[in-house]
């Protein structure tokens, strides 16, 4: 049995996966040593856990998305073997089978090197101006101008524009 622990931030990668079921891999997360991640073929998010094994396992998003904290741990803990429930310090604990199939190799599409340049958005305010937004799949047009100037987002169709103000940080340098 494989267990592991995810949090609900953990959880929320699953947002990412395609809703597409046509797509059966690309419509699961995907668990790695050190990582859960998910993509639509357009977007890709990945978040670090903590997961040593080797084994690779696909779990369907929708299971995903329907689990709870777990009340003791605030975590809930998955297995790929059977699909049962058990209890883990005297709490149910719900079980996920693994799904088949191969995960797309993401690493290769994540940009290195050093970028033209960078700035710094509240996740907050990214999240207000979403939900201002229809469901539509009209392209939404950002326009940077700088590290430390606002950033025009617009969608010339609909005649909207919004402005995301920059947030200070202090870049640092992260090990890979």
């Amino acid at each position: 049995m494989i267990e592991f622990k995810l949090t609900k931030d953990q959880r929320a990668v699953a947002n990412a996966a395609t809703k597409e079921e046509i797509r059966p891999v690309l419509h699961c997360v995907h668990i790695r040593k050190g990582l859960i991640e998910a993509t639509d073929g357009f977007l890709l998010v990945q978040k670090k856990i903590e997961y040593e094994g080797e084994e690779k396992i696909l779990l369907d998003t929708e299971s995903v998305k329907r689990l709870k904290d777990h009340r003791v741990t605030k975590r809930v803990v998955f297995s790929s073997t059977d699909g049962k429930r058990f209890e883990v310090l005297g709490q149910d604990v719900t079980v996920l089978t693994g799904q088949s199939g191969t995960f797309p190799d993401l690493d290769k599409l994540i940009p290195s090197g050093e970028p033209v340049f960078k700035i710094a958005l509240s996740r907050k305010l990214l999240k207000k101006l979403i939900s201002a937004l229809d469901d539509s799949d009209v392209p939404v047009r950002f326009k940077f101008y700088g590290e430390h100037s606002p950033v025009k987002v617009e969608i010339p169709t609909e005649d909207t524009l919004a402005v995301l103000m920059p947030k200070e940080v202090t870049w640092q340098k992260t090990e890979d």
